[in-house]
């Protein structure tokens, strides 16, 4: 199917689409006119793409994951240090986060506990 027809039969928008294949995500999938076939295993796929972007993949790195997976030419093991090491970064990143909303959440306790002993 088109690229057209996969984003309304997936419900995953053109623009994520389109940027997917413009990163070169899943080159291996694309025909010999240059256009890629949009299957229900290059769904899955994009799926997995989604989730790993969402966790902050890069690019390049992603972009090499990809083709192994989907050449199948990387070991179960090499696809499981890659997820896991993303699951770190990922759990760094909000780890991160949390210690900036909790220095935020005392700094407006500071206020209020100002603000209140104030009056």
């Amino acid at each position: 199917m088109t690229i057209e027809q996969a984003s309304e039969h997936f419900g995953v928008s053109l623009d994520k689409l389109h940027l997917y294949e413009n990163q070169g995500l899943f080159d291996c999938h694309k025909q010999a006119d240059g256009h890629v076939e949009y299957t229900e295993d290059l769904m899955d796929y994009i799926r997995i793409i989604d989730v790993l972007t969402d966790a902050g993949a890069e690019v390049k790195t992603l972009r090499s994951f990809m083709r192994g997976l989907m050449q199948s030419s990387i070991t179960k093991e090499e696809k499981l240090r890659y997820l896991r090491n993303q699951r770190q970064k990922l759990l760094e990143s909000i780890h991160s986060k949390q210690r900036s909303l909790d220095q935020l959440d005392y700094v407006i306790f500071d206020i209020n506990k100002t603000s209140d002993s104030a009056q």
